[in-house]
């Protein structure tokens, strides 16, 4: 299939399910014959040789948060809900494969899937909390995190049988998600939703970063709701000195577990979702859009190349022999147009494309 009609579908697709979002989800839909919500699998992120994201004085690390988070979490579910069987893709110190994660979910006919991360970027005023769920929006903030999140897999042995030649570094790997079909896409969203607006009530870290859907392997092959959660950013000097004290990270639990509680109350009643819309980031274009060229290459720069000049937030595109580095998501080329005197302050050479 031409790449065009790839991005057609694509786009079609990422239309289709961000109307989903716009109207109540009847849980009949996935929920007929009043299903309860019995089990739920708790995927504390990274772990063994992958330790996630790393403070700068290496003191601390995700791994650890993560599995922390996880197990209170679990612990309050199990407490208050006896009923509910709670399944964790690890509770120790061990590495565990991105695709192994969701099929124990899978294997165990999980009713919810949540994966606890924290955040990292190079820019580090960036803070919040952020929830993910599976879906195709590739703009350049969510593929900041879904190059992190998604290069795990590095470190599995054959990892390109695993995820059929699926390349983390490489935009034009992602076209593979643009044809997926998420039955529990709408759950998902509202879920998220719910975590989301406990971080911004009750949470210790209360900036909101919003629900963002992104191309993510851990949730790509999940059959049920499932979403990834950010809960803040260790690159941050505020965000780091909440989640280091215990009882901060206990209180992220509560959130979450307040969010659960909702969820598991309106799954089981069979009731109508409510997806609180202003919790939602908003989704850039995913059809033809405009960028800025800010310079091509013959090889493939590596990140933090001086040929980059700090630019972090880029997308990268092999086009006939060559490739090229953009900035910026536009819908219009006025818009782009606008933008770009202040980005050939740092790129004189940059000039406006269009991208399909």
């Amino acid at each position: 299939m031409p790449l065009r009609s790839k991005c057609l579908i694509g786009w079609i697709t990422a239309l289709i399910l961000s109307l989903a979002v716009a109207v109540p989800v009847p849980a009949g839909a996935q929920n007929a014959g009043g299903v309860k919500l019995r089990t739920v699998v708790i995927d504390p992120g990274h772990g063994g040789h992958d330790p996630g994201a790393i403070s700068k004085s290496s003191k601390m690390n995700e791994k650890q948060i993560n599995l922390d988070i996880a197990t209170r979490l679990g612990s309050r579910i199990e407490k208050e809900y006896p009923d509910v069987k709670v399944i964790y893709t690890r509770k120790t110190d061990r590495f565990v494969e991105l695709a192994e994660r969701g099929n124990i979910a899978n294997r165990n006919h999980a009713d919810l899937f949540i994966s606890i991360h924290v955040n990292s970027a190079k820019n580090t005023s960036a803070s919040g909390t952020e929830t993910f769920v599976m879906g195709t929006d590739k703009s350049a903030s969510n593929m900041e995190v879904c190059k992190r999140e998604n290069s795990v897999i590095l470190m599995e042995d054959d990892y390109t049988t695993t995820y059929e030649g699926f390349d983390p570094d490489n935009p034009e790997s992602y076209i593979i998600f643009n044809l997926m079909q998420n039955a529990h896409f709408e759950q998902s969203i509202a879920f998220a939703s719910l975590v989301q607006q406990q971080f911004v009530k009750n949470g210790p870290i209360k900036k909101n970063r919003g629900v963002r859907q992104a191309p993510l392997m851990v949730l790509w092959r999940t059959t049920m709701p499932s979403v990834l959660i950010e809960v803040g950013f260790l690159s941050n000097a505020s965000d780091r000195t909440t989640l280091n004290n215990a009882s901060n990270r206990q209180k992220i639990a509560d959130d979450i577990f307040n969010a659960f509680s909702s969820f598991k109350k309106q799954y089981d009643s069979d009731a109508a979702f409510e997806i609180d819309e202003s919790v939602l980031a908003p989704q850039e274009p995913e059809g033809p859009h405009y960028e800025i060229q800010i310079l091509a290459s013959s090889k493939k720069l590596k990140e933090g190349a001086s040929e980059l000049k700090g630019e972090t937030l880029y997308q990268c595109r092999f086009i006939n022999g060559m490739y090229k580095y953009s900035v910026g998501n536009f819908s219009t080329r006025e818009e782009a147009i606008r933008h770009l005197p202040e980005v050939r302050k740092k790129f004189s050479g940059a000039f406006v494309v269009e991208v399909h």
